[in-house]
Order: C-alpha cells, then sequence, then structure tokens
C-alpha cells in the first residue's frame, strides 16, 4: 500500500521540476516547442524499496544531454567541502 504522505511529497516533487525545466526553457526562448509535460510520478519502481514514489523525467535525448550538461556545470560551480 503506498503512504499518501509520499506521493503527495513525489506529486509536489514533480510540479516543482516540472516548473523549473519550463522557466529554464522559457528563458532560452525555448518555450513554446516543449510545453509538454515532463515529469510524473510512479508509486514505486523496481529498483528501489517500495514506499518510495519516483519522480520520472521524459525528455527527448537533446534536453536530457542539456540537463546533464548544466547539472555537471552546477556540481563544478559548487566549492567542495
Amino acid at each position: 500500500m503506498r503512504d499518501p504522505e509520499l506521493v503527495s511529497c513525489a506529486q509536489r516533487a514533480a510540479a516543482e521540476l516540472e516548473r523549473a525545466w519550463g522557466e529554464w526553457r522559457h528563458s532560452r526562448g525555448r518555450g513554446e516547442a516543449g510545453d509538454e509535460s515532463v515529469a510524473s510520478y510512479v508509486a514505486h519502481s523496481i529498483d528501489h524499496p517500495w514506499g518510495r514514489p519516483r519522480v520520472v523525467l521524459g525528455l527527448d535525448a537533446e534536453e536530457a544531454r542539456e540537463l546533464a550538461a548544466l547539472l555537471q556545470r552546477q556540481e563544478l560551480a559548487e566549492p567542495a567541502w
């Protein structure tokens, strides 16, 4: 059985990610081409323990590479602790 609180948390995280991705695309003049939803949640994953809802991204290959590069740049820009 799914924990409603964890499901709600995953739904909120998916919505936040969707909003941030849309803002990032819009700031680069690409908001029109990809207005479709890219984030959703699943109740569980076969690769992870039950009871931990997961957020799933549905990006095309080019956008996935852009997101990976963005995250890598962010990681490199943050100082090591």
